[in-house]
């Protein structure tokens, strides 16, 4: 290769120039990553490439290296053009938001800047059709010169859109100039002789002087764009901690109205169990005492009107102590929590227990309580399943009619113990528990036993509670007329399990 003459000179010195400006903008972006820096540094490399490619045409290469050179001068300025359109759009925020229309003409002249280096390439190295070659080089010379006036156009277009768009008109004529003049020189030369080196000199002073210029813009332009990013973070964190001590401060006043709430709930609440459980105690013993008053005197008085008063008088007493207990059951739940206590129980001693405790009342209606005890123990809160099973026997001879029978009876099935309650006597609905969810609380549900003995429904409540909680089912089987059957189903564990 031979030693580069004056003639490269111009080229390689300006080449020099658009390198270092290249790099300077490209580290530039790596650091502060903004797009307009990047397409800057495109354009300068594509002004670099193509600028260098005339130190290889003027020089005494080889005719490969020579053709190679000329092919290539369309890609180089398809380079440099498509990074003066980004760089414009960026400079300009052109976007399909704000200028949809221009937006989408750039986006046009975009595609035709990608897609022709590539089909002239194709064209080279297959088709190699000369005229095709000649048209591709014509349509890149008019995409060059029509991107300079779409950027002057825009320029124009958005003088006031922001505050620095004006500058870019002014720094912008020395390219526009400068690409008039080359193409212009271009076209030219294709018909007459003219003096390459001078066109080159007079564009890359051009071009120089616009980088230099376009340098200095997009200086200020940056600094603008972080000015504005900053005041923005500003106001927003402002607002944000406005906004904060605003949401706080109700926070903190709805804590302090919901905690006084809390306060005055809890201070209700505990003066309502405690008053409901003082009364449900206290009651229990007078009832207790006043039904053993009848009894004595019921077995001082022969077969008499009298007497058959004193029998209702001491079932009706019966039933409110049979209540009260219930209900004391229920407060004492409500007051403090129920602490399950869980223990392997003896089903033989607590069915007996059961038994003894209503046989008088199931002596009054001439109905008998069989026991039936195939599994004879449960792990399980013994006082619940008290509770538990007082309600149900209770239940089944209230609604059962004289002569009839209750049977209470145990049985291991698989991993379950089942304890059944079942009576032949009036029959219920057995969504019973989806009834008492509807009604009013404070409205309790009150039936008639065979006897006109009153039942609310409260029992059977409690009853459900206490068997979830100690792990439980309960199911209700019943045919109104022909009987009620209650099943309580429990794993079969063991303490310590």
């Amino acid at each position: 290769m031979n030693t580069i003459d004056f003639r490269n000179l111009i080229p390689l010195i300006f080449t020099s120039i658009f390198g270092v400006f290249g790099v300077y903008h490209l580290l530039s972006y790596f650091v502060l990553r903004h797009k307009i820096l990047l397409y800057y540094s495109i354009l300068i490399f594509g002004l670099t490439l193509h600028w260098s490619l005339s130190i290889f045409l003027k020089g005494a290469y080889s005719d490969q290296i020579l053709l190679i050179a000329e092919k290539a001068t369309l890609t180089t300025a398809m380079i440099s053009t498509f990074g003066l359109l980004m760089f414009t759009k960026s400079y300009l925020n052109i976007t399909k938001n704000n200028h949809p229309k221009l937006s989408a003409v750039y986006s046009a002249f975009s595609i035709i800047m990608i897609c022709l280096p590539g089909v002239h390439i194709l064209n080279n190295l297959f088709t190699k059709v000369d005229w095709l070659n000649t048209s591709f080089v014509m349509l890149a010379a008019v995409t060059a010169l029509s991107t300079a006036l779409l950027s002057l156009f825009s320029g124009l277009r958005l003088y006031h859109a922001e505050k620095f768009n004006k500058y870019y008109l002014y720094s912008y004529s020395p390219y526009l100039l400068g690409s008039i003049f080359y193409i212009g020189a271009w076209f030219l030369q294709k018909y007459y002789e003219i003096d390459s080196n001078l066109i080159i000199l007079i564009t890359s002073t051009l071009v120089t002087l616009q980088l230099i210029l376009f340098s200095i813009l997009v200086s200020y332009k940056y600094k603008s764009i972080e000015d504005n990013t900053i005041k923005i973070q500003i106001e927003a964190n402002n607002k944000l901690v406005t906004e904060v001590a605003k949401q706080t401060k109700h926070l903190q006043l709805a804590k302090e109205d919901l905690e006084n709430q809390n306060r005055e709930l809890e201070k209700v609440n505990k003066l309502k169990n405690k008053l409901f459980s003082l009364l449900t105690h206290d009651v229990r013993g007078p009832l207790n005492n006043v039904s053993t008053i009848i009894e004595l005197i019921e077995s001082q008085l022969d077969e008499s009107d009298l007497k058959n008063i004193t029998i209702k008088l001491k079932n009706e007493v019966i039933e409110r102590i049979s209540m009260v207990n219930v209900l004391l059951d229920w407060s004492y739940k409500q007051l403090e929590g129920v602490t399950l206590n869980k223990k392997n129980c003896d089903l033989d001693t607590l069915f007996k227990s059961i038994k003894n405790e209503f046989q008088r009342m199931a002596d009054d209606k001439a109905i008998e309580i069989e026991l039936d005890i195939s599994c004879h123990e449960l792990f399980i809160d013994e006082n619940m399943l008290k509770v538990m099973l007082r309600n149900l026997v209770s239940n089944a001879i209230k609604f059962s009619k004289k002569g009839q029978k209750v049977l209470l009876t145990s049985e291991c099935i698989s991993d379950n113990v089942e304890i059944r309650v079942k009576d032949f006597g009036l029959g219920m609905h057995t969504n019973w528990h989806d009834d008492s969810k509807n009604k009013n609380n404070h409205s309790a549900i009150v039936r008639e036993g065979t006897s006109g003995e009153k039942g609310t429904g409260f029992g059977l409540m409690i009853t459900k509670d206490f068997v979830e909680m100690n792990d439980g089912e309960i199911i209700c089987k019943s045919e109104i007329n022909k009987g009620t059957e209650f099943i309580l189903r429990f794993k079969k564990s063991k303490a310590g399990e």
